[in-house]
């Protein structure tokens, strides 16, 4: 029990070079992508009723465990009754990437996952992280839905570091902004490039944005101050698909 909930912080995960996996649905997504799984803890009533899943994995990694046993070492107040540590994902940064996605202070699981999940259906090349929410805590893993197993991902201290890394790739800077830059669907999105996002609440400061490139903004109705940051990115990285 204490070497699982180790797997519930980040300090740990770091540590252990693991990460704990929550759910039915994420254990067949560590499978089909081929994750390195070091133990399966699950209920009695789970094995029954998903007896081909776990025939998938070696009895070496097998661990029953009570009911009571399974909530306390998961994160969800209702685990659907089965757990697996994994190896952190590495997949390979690619060598000459076209299109990065890069977030700055992303700090809600919520948000992040479902970025990196719309950045894996959109074929981006790798994510790069500054100063955003681990993306390796359970809370982002279940709502980017395996896509973080997938996805190339980086994280530097600074976003100055990533804007540096990207000019010296020959990577276009795009900064997204609330107003005032250019119309996102007027872009020309075939460059190679890297789309910076900022946090939910300020944004991209105003000195990011003038060490970008250029900037682009979402037109919408008055009525609202600005668009949910995966909203947005959801629109600018499928624009990006449709035109590229």
């Amino acid at each position: 029990m204490k070497q699982l909930r180790q797997l519930h912080t980040t300090r740990g995960r770091r540590e252990v070079g693991g990460v704990l996996l929550e759910g039915t649905h994420l254990l067949e997504e560590a499978l089909h992508h081929g994750l390195a799984l070091q133990r399966l803890v699950f209920t009695q009533r789970w094995a029954e009723n998903h007896p081909a899943l776990l025939a998938q994995f070696p009895p070496c990694l097998h661990q029953p465990v009570s009911g009571a046993v399974l909530t306390a070492v998961a994160t969800t107040v209702h685990p659907d009754g089965v757990v697996a540590t994994a190896l952190l994902p590495q997949p390979p940064w690619p060598r000459r990437p076209q299109f990065l996605l890069a977030l700055n202070h992303i700090q809600d699981p919520g948000n992040l996952g479902t970025l990196l999940r719309t950045a894996l259906a959109v074929e981006v090349d790798g994510v790069v992280l500054a100063q955003s929410a681990d993306p390796w805590q359970p809370k982002v893993l279940r709502a980017a839905t395996g896509a973080s197993f997938a996805l190339p991902i980086r994280q530097l201290p600074t976003v100055e570091t990533m804007l540096e890394e990207a000019h010296g790739r020959g990577l276009r800077t795009v900064a997204t902004c609330m107003a005032g830059g250019l119309p996102y669907t007027q872009l020309d999105w075939s460059l190679p490039s890297l789309l910076l996002l900022g946090n939910e609440g300020a944004g991209l400061p105003p000195a990011v944005v003038s060490r970008c490139q250029v900037a682009v903004s979402i037109p919408h109705s008055v009525a609202v101050d600005s668009l949910n940051v995966a909203v947005a990115g959801a629109l600018l990285l499928f624009e990006r698909w449709r035109t590229a």
